[in-house]
């Protein structure tokens, strides 16, 4: 269960600006920054589904167009595509015990909302496993509460 949800964390952190990747310089043609709400799927076996919110910060933007990511996986995206609302990635993740994760994802972007679903490849017990995720998100708000 644990490695299911370092995977869809995987997955979902690139609202969160978790990314371990090196910024790149940010196009005009991006995501807002301001207050958004996420909801974050992956199925593996049964479906779990998770909604939140989050401040995203103009600093944060250029971590989500360098590709998926987090504190986890340090991953690697040999093919990364993003322009005219469209964005692929495909790569590897690997966690700190050598672990490692295929992911190939791919989406649409606007300024106020973005969709992205992604395929994982790794294996569990010796066993292939292959989850899938999605990430949907909207911007709520130009300016963060409180």
């Amino acid at each position: 269960m644990n490695r299911r949800l370092l995977i869809a964390a995987a997955v979902a952190a690139p609202l969160l600006g978790l990314s371990a990747a090196a910024p790149h310089a940010q196009s005009t043609e991006t995501i807002l920054p301001g207050y958004w709400e996420y909801t974050s799927q992956i199925r593996f076996g049964v479906s779990s589904t998770d909604t939140e919110n989050r401040c995203v910060r103009e600093s944060e933007i250029n971590r989500f167009f360098n590709g998926p990511s987090n504190r986890h996986y340090t991953c690697d995206y040999p093919t990364r595509v993003v322009g005219n609302g469209r964005m692929r990635f495909e790569g590897t993740c690997r966690d700190r015990r050598g672990r490692q994760v295929g992911v190939v994802a791919s989406g649409t972007y606007s300024p106020t909302a973005f969709e992205m679903r992604a395929e994982l490849d790794t294996r569990v017990l010796g066993i292939t496993v292959r989850p899938t995720g999605n990430i949907r998100a909207r911007r709520l708000s130009a300016t963060c509460p409180g």
